[in-house]
């Protein structure tokens, strides 16, 4: 049991990891976001402007929120999981019954 807790933990915590380097890949790489940004500070006043901007900033930020949510699950989730699996793996099992 200990030694499952502590792989899944391991697990969780690459894939935190690994979530939060993709976001960051996705981020660097859009491009589109930045001219649509840019696009809409020049005319802030224009509705087709402000739908552009609207659609690709809900994107891009989901994309970075899940980023940063997928690290911190993954650090935390995986530490927790390490820290139980190193605990069962120091305490001796009792004996008694209920």
């Amino acid at each position: 049991m200990a030694g499952a807790l502590r792989v899944l933990g391991g697990l969780l915590v690459v894939l935190g990891v690994a979530a939060a380097v993709v976001a960051t890949v996705v981020l660097r790489g859009d491009t589109q976001f930045a001219e649509i940004a840019e696009a809409y500070a020049r005319h802030p006043e224009h509705a087709l402007f402000r739908a552009d901007y609207l659609t690709a900033a809900a994107w891009h930020y989901g994309v970075l929120g899940a980023g940063v949510v997928g690290l911190l699950a993954g650090l935390a989730g995986g530490g927790m999981l390490l820290g139980v699996g190193e605990l069962l793996r120091r305490v001796p099992p009792r004996d008694d019954e209920y």
